[in-house]
């Protein structure tokens, strides 16, 4: 006869329910995985894992760390938040995953498939409901442009993931008061600190979300309450001492605390130079991000999504677990907030005529994933109503799954995100090919200079003196053909009005005495050392 006590015995519908989770969990994993490969192939074939001007800047920083003609740490710059080019880092030495886009995009894939799993997992904790947490998963699973984004080397898919699986530990913690889930949310939140910084006010929030659950609980922060004080304590530290340890990091090496706001190259630095219509004007903002919303979520999801927040307010009744769903909200408001402050650019085509940046609006899709979960899984039970929450996640499913297929059939077929994306690619055809030039037709060290000539430099990456190379830079602009700089190739953007740095210290200069032009196209002058001019190429 067992001695187990009653009370500690598993019963056999907890246990048949444990089994169907982990089961559930199995598939969003695989179904997601499967999605995403799907997707990052599609994408190569259509030539757009690159499209995005960001995604090849990501993949050069993340190299530059580790090949190149000045390596080091001090290549992550002091502009994008470092943890994503340490990732890269890791695989970009290798010429093919470098060149293919896979050593970033790989780190993306992997994001998206966590983020499934933990939309699917906070929404059946909350409602214990198996459909909504499958409801939440679809949502973001089969939008195509979140699919898009994933197969790319960029950094957003990063925060998604951050973002789900930072509430899924702090709604952990609140359920069963262990704080290993509060370290994990802390610890999610600092490494968010380092992804993007919509991510920094996200963390805040949570922060805050935090102290409310504390302050339900009656615990007295300002009365000596440890339990308190400790909880908001761990979880602000963490995060606190990534963005210090930022700020620091811009001080040393680049001596101003805020080089990464206001610095040459910044957000701020470069909205300088455009003429943004949301600048000071709220209703074009909140406009321009709707309509944003709108080409990247879509109907279906936003209007789930806030019917199911109104579903959630009203029955957690405002309490800490609804506003730790509500955190993630914050990143896309604090963007409305950057339109309208002139420190992000987006522009789309029912306000400005013209589309761009309009990723910035997919962040959508996690509130939107998490709210319409809730909603599904807030429907009455089906011993009370047998099949509603199973048929209104077949609508859901059906819906996400419709507008998919509409983007796979669409010509080209593409969502809109790969829209922007290939008209970008398309903006730098000349870049490319005076890229590929120097990589096939020429040899040794390369002075060009890398903003906005990205492309130019991406497949010679490992030969170019640039403005990130130190002393190197300044010495091979001065003197170029001096045997000490060691450069045997000069590449220029001569566009008037538009040249880089070094078309403005070396056109027509006596400096490059004994290099001749091998490579004359509209915007670009190559010059090589020993050349002469019966080898010069034009296009025109």
């Amino acid at each position: 006869m067992s001695t187990r006590p009653a009370s500690t015995r598993a019963s056999p519908t907890t246990g048949r329910r444990a089994g169907l989770l982990r089961r559930d969990a199995t598939w969003v994993v695989l179904l997601a995985l499967a999605l995403s490969v799907l997707s990052w192939w599609h994408v190569l074939h259509q030539d757009l894992v690159l499209g995005y001007k960001d995604a090849l800047s990501h993949l050069m920083i993340g190299r530059r760390v580790v090949v190149g003609e000045s390596t080091g740490l001090a290549q992550l710059g002091g502009i994008w938040l470092p943890l994503q080019h340490i990732l890269i880092s890791t695989l970009a030495w290798n010429d093919a995953l470098y060149l293919s886009g896979f050593a970033g995009s790989v780190f993306s894939m992997a994001c998206h498939v966590a983020t499934c799993l933990g939309l699917f997992l906070v929404v059946r904790d909350l409602t214990g409901s198996r459909a909504g947490g499958w409801a939440a998963a679809a949502v973001l699973g089969l939008n195509a442009d979140v699919l898009y984004l994933q197969a790319t080397p960029m950094g957003e898919p990063l925060m998604y993931a951050g973002m789900v699986w930072a509430v899924h530990a702090v709604l952990r913690w609140q359920r069963h008061g262990s704080t290993r889930w509060l370290f994990l949310g802390a610890g999610l939140c600092a490494l968010l600190v380092l992804v993007r910084y919509e991510a920094w006010v996200f963390s805040a929030a949570l922060w805050c979300v935090v102290a409310h659950a504390c302050a339900v609980r009656r615990q007295r922060l300002w009365r000596g309450d440890q339990a308190a004080q400790g909880a908001l304590l761990v979880f602000g530290f963490y995060m606190a001492l990534a963005v210090l340890g930022w700020l620091v990091w811009n001080a040393v090496l680049f001596g101003d605390w805020l080089h990464w706001y206001r610095g040459a190259w910044s957000s701020v630095d470069q909205m300088s130079r455009l003429d943004m219509s949301q600048v000071g004007s709220w209703s074009r903002s909140w406009r321009t991000y709707a309509w944003g919303g709108i080409h990247t979520a879509g109907w279906l999801a936003l209007v789930g999504g806030a019917l199911g927040l109104l579903v959630a307010g009203a029955r957690e009744r405002g309490g800490p677990r609804f506003t730790a769903l509500l955190t993630t909200t914050v990143p896309p408001a604090f963007l409305v907030y950057g339109l309208w402050s002139g420190s992000q650019p987006m522009r789309v085509v029912e306000v400005d005529g013209d589309l761009y940046n309009l990723r910035m609006a997919v962040v959508l899709l996690v509130p939107a994933a998490l709210f319409t979960g809730y909603l599904v899984g807030a429907l009455p039970r089906p011993t009370r109503a047998p099949g509603v929450r199973g048929a209104a996640l077949a609508a859901v499913v059906v819906g996400s799954a419709g507008l998919l297929v509409s983007h796979a059939l669409s010509t080209p077929a593409v969502p809109v995100t790969a829209v922007e994306a290939g008209q970008a690619r398309a903006a730098y055809a000349e870049q490319r090919e005076v890229g590929r030039f120097v990589a096939e037709r020429t040899t040794g060290r390369i002075l060009a200079e890398s903003i906005f000539n990205e492309w130019v430099l991406f497949p010679n990456q490992d030969r170019v003196v640039y403005e990130g190379s130190a002393g190197a830079w300044d010495s091979a602009l001065e003197r170029p053909a001096d045997d000490d700089s060691d450069i045997d190739v000069v590449v220029m953007r001569t566009t008037p009005g538009d040249e880089d740095s070094v078309a403005l210290a070396l056109h027509g200069s006596p400096r490059l005495a004994g290099f001749g032009v091998v490579l004359q196209t509209d915007n670009f002058l190559v010059l090589s050392k020993g050349a002469g001019d019966g080898t010069t190429r034009s296009r025109q």
